[in-house]
């Protein structure tokens, strides 16, 4: 017996999927035709039929449970008041909606350096979304460092994001993987209107810039609409005067590590709307885009929408990063600015940050390795 919940998305079967969590076993095992009500297949739920139990069946079943393994009958009793617990980010407010964007955030960046993303997540304590100011708020038993930054984390901080207010946490195992968190306290959450999400590998010192923006529930499915006056073209903007004045600065040498498939820090991820629960550790569905692909596909005639502006959505944008890509391609340093760019960079943050915008800065430390050993080959 066991907690069975609908996930978020198909993983591309076109059938519904469902986590089962929090297992009962019965010891001995409940044997054929031990329960009166025998006929269960006539009430089994798929998900092609998705047949729900009517409730004089289901408490038929469970008085028969009870009754025919007594010791169990507590435990049955707890599993079932879990159907009653919601443990989601709830409401619509622009609280949860930053919340929701910064606990994805810390989930691509546990990702991202491989770590137990599913562990951090599912300790999420929504009881505290009212008082939370961060998403480490949230986190169950997290031992939240309000004091000065690690020692190695502060100077690239400072030199991004200035000398303010944050709280920090830090994630590891014991494969010398890491990941810190510090998310900026200066500004009340609830009236932040995005996050800005900062990551810097400390192994292939790159640094990415991903922006998240809300899709909307359209006809044809979810779209992000860019009116002539939003804001995101101030964004890209400033992000195209970056990267006019990149060529000029000093190139850090070449290392291991160093090359790049694409050397641009700026990614946008427009997100549907998703409530998590906190049994889940799935990331939030969208669409993510380098800056470069997105200028680009704005200026095709695809993206003129209907009402006379543009817009980026699945019923016109074929071609994105999914979470898996992104994550991929982050991990081994495929992406990303290199630290020449850090002025530069901030240039872009205080800008956000004066428009509303928040920061959360990801610190992702791994192992160099001069081999290809980390990557199952056998090194003679």
């Amino acid at each position: 017996m066991a907690m069975m919940e609908r996930m978020h998305g198909s993983g591309g079967s076109g059938k519904l999927k469902m986590r089962m969590s929090n297992p009962l076993t019965f010891d001995p095992p409940i044997r054929a035709g031990e329960l009166l009500l025998s006929d269960l297949e006539a009430v089994t739920c798929t998900p092609e039929t998705m047949k729900r139990t009517d409730n004089p069946t289901w408490e038929c079943l469970l008085g028969e449970l009870r009754a025919s393994r007594p010791a169990a009958s507590e435990a049955i009793d707890q599993l079932i008041a879990l159907r009653a617990e919601e443990r989601r980010l709830l409401g619509q407010s622009n609280r949860v909606e930053r919340l929701n964007e910064q606990r994805d955030g810390l989930g691509l960046s546990l990702d991202i350096a491989e770590l137990d993303k599913g562990k951090v997540l599912k300790s999420l304590k929504t009881e505290n979304i009212e008082t939370a100011s961060s998403i480490l708020d949230l986190l169950d038993g997290l031992p939240i460092q309000e004091r000065t930054l690690l020692e190695h984390d502060a100077r690239i901080f400072e030199m991004l994001l200035g000398n303010v207010p944050s709280k920090s946490a830090m994630f590891s195992d014991d494969s010398g993987k890491s990941v810190r968190v510090h998310v900026v306290d200066q500004t009340a959450i609830e009236t932040v209107i995005g996050i800005d999400l900062i990551i810097y590998s400390t192994c292939y010192e790159n640094l990415l810039l991903l922006q998240y923006k809300r899709m909307e529930k359209q006809g044809k499915g979810w779209s992000y609409r860019i009116s002539p006056t939003s804001n995101i073209n101030d964004q890209l903007d400033r992000m195209d005067a970056f990267r006019s004045t990149v060529p000029s600065m000093p190139p850090s040498p070449a290392t291991l590590w160093s090359y790049r498939l694409h050397d641009g820090p700026f990614y946008f991820k427009f997100c549907e709307q998703f409530r998590p629960d906190a049994r889940d550790d799935s990331l939030i569905k969208g669409i993510t885009m380098p800056e470069s692909h997105l200028r680009e596909f704005l200026a095709l005639p695809e993206a003129k929408g209907s009402g006379g502006g543009l817009s980026v959505g699945y019923d016109n944008c074929p071609r994105y990063l999914s979470n898996t890509e992104f994550i991929q391609l982050a991990r081994v340093g495929w992406i990303g600015a290199g630290p020449q760019s850090i002025s530069l960079l901030k240039q872009v943050l205080e800008a956000s940050a004066k428009g509303g915008r928040s920061a959360m800065f990801a610190v992702i430390d791994t192992p160099k390795k001069k081999s290809a050993s980390g990557r199952g080959k056998k090194i003679k």
